[in-house]
């Protein structure tokens, strides 16, 4: 199994900034000159957001605009932020910020090297590699540096911010092959890595996990119905344990055709109607297509599946209805 390494790439980030930018920048510098800032010894002002968009510094006015001197001065004076400490809810001190800035983007340089063991830039690039997603752009912020935080422990980089700029740095060089000779290496390396794909993986899937195994199954039916039909599946059988210690005080159904007896047994006894056994019988021909390897359910075969769970099945374990 290939072994990203990360740090490597915030060696190469000069080299990348003098490819694209024709300069390298000191950001360790940059960072130096907001220490009295970072120690709170005054408010943020309006010289210090000119500092970061000065092209000899940074190359961030190439991606946000540059506000006006004099309009954020005069809503640095109305509205006096102070850096230090940093707040427990570090969310409150980024709405502010927002309420100031009106930008997330221009939040995060700020904070970025004010606190750079606490933020990165909120890069496009970087936001896609780690595939975070939240509904707020503040939320997503943060959570976005929590994620980069947990990249730095795993690499073992000393700072947020720096952690940022090497994934930058990493997608910078991933993405031009005409630039750069080992694009298909560094893209290689990165799908390989079991721990990157693994915490890009949770990203994606802990959102849709939340809301029930059938929704994720419900999403994935037309992308990869095998796997739909085997999480579906698995609900399915979930939920007919749970008719059989309702109905039926039973707790073992693993005797072969069990399951399907089941059905039979609660047409027959009036739990429910002979068109819905039709229907589970079907779904339990899916099911076996799902989980047997020589066959593969259709689409439309695993949402009729998830359809029938959902409306026949889903009481059972609530006990909606009675003997």
């Amino acid at each position: 199994m290939a072994q990203f390494e990360l740090s490597s790439y915030l060696d190469r980030f000069p080299k990348v900034c003098q490819t694209k930018f024709r300069r390298t920048y000191n950001f360790s510098a940059v960072e130096k000159r907001f220490d009295h800032l970072r120690r709170g010894q005054r408010h943020l002002a309006a010289k210090d957001v000119m500092f970061i968009f000065d092209p000899v510094q940074t190359p961030f006015g190439n991606y946000w605009m540059k506000p006006n001197e004099k309009d954020l001065d005069m809503a640095l004076r109305k509205e006096r932020v102070a850096l230090a400490p940093l707040p427990k809810d570090q969310g409150e001190l980024v709405r502010r910020m927002v309420g100031v800035f009106h930008s997330i983007g221009v939040v995060s340089l700020v904070l970025r090297f004010v606190h750079p063991e606490h933020f990165g830039v909120f890069s496009t690039p970087v936001l896609h590699l780690l595939q975070v997603q939240r509904p707020s752009s503040v939320e997503l912020f943060l959570v976005y540096c929590q994620e980069l935080e947990e990249w730095r422990k795993h690499f073992r980089l000393a700072s947020v911010a720096e952690t940022e700029m090497a994934l930058w740095t990493y997608d910078q060089i991933a993405r031009d092959s005409q630039v750069f000779r080992d694009t298909t290496q560094a893209r290689r390396d990165f799908e390989s890595d079991l721990w990157v794909q693994r915490q890009r993986a949770k990203q994606v899937l802990r959102p849709l996990l939340k809301r029930g195994r059938l929704e994720l199954a419900r999403i994935l039916v037309y992308e990869d119905p095998n796997l739909a039909g085997k999480i579906a599946a698995e609900e399915y059988e979930r939920m007919l344990r749970a008719a059989a210690r309702r109905y039926y005080r039973r707790t073992n159904l693993t005797k072969r055709g069990a399951d399907y007896s089941l059905i039979e047994d609660l047409a027959r006894d009036g739990f429910i109607l002979p068109e819905e056994k039709i229907e589970l019988q079907k779904m339990w021909e899916t099911r076996n297509q799902s989980v047997h390897p020589d066959q593969v359910p259709s689409p439309e075969a695993v949402e009729l599946m998830i359809d029938g769970i959902e409306r026949i099945c889903g009481h059972w374990e609530k006990g909606e209805r009675s003997q």
